[in-house]
């Protein structure tokens, strides 16, 4: 299924540099860093799917962080696989200038940084 367009960060895109600052929850900026950094299977809605029905919510990843995350992430690379998003949008350095790590957005927005919640594999007999 493919997924409705948004073709470039949005105005206010919290990955924009000249975005508005205090504009969203310091707790929706935290959950967005468990869940869809670069060890998350999950990606980051744009902030307007909100806007669509709610059947397609789901199907508007974030094109600001696609582009900042690139295919660090996880939840990037399973997008380009179900084909929802394209080679040239994670690619496209084009555009609005995008903070470049997803700590400096944090930063700029006065979150304090998360601890990571990157998996560590159990071993769960010995290796020979």
């Amino acid at each position: 299924m493919r997924a409705k367009k948004i073709r470039r960060p949005c105005s206010n895109c919290p990955w924009r540099v000249d975005a508005p600052r205090g504009y969203w929850d310091p707790q929706h900026f935290v959950d967005i860093w468990k869940h869809c950094q670069d060890d998350g299977l999950n990606f980051m809605l744009c902030h307007k799917a909100l806007t669509l029905p709610e059947q397609d919510r789901q199907l508007v990843p974030c094109q600001g962080w696609i582009r900042v995350m690139g295919f660090e992430a996880i939840g990037v690379r399973l997008l380009a696989l179900r084909e929802q998003v394209t080679l040239e949008e994670i690619n496209d350095q084009g555009g609005p200038v995008l903070f470049p790590t997803f700590a400096a957005m944090l930063r700029a927005n006065k979150i304090p940084l998360p601890r990571r919640s990157r998996m560590t594999p159990r071993h769960t007999g010995r290796l020979r």
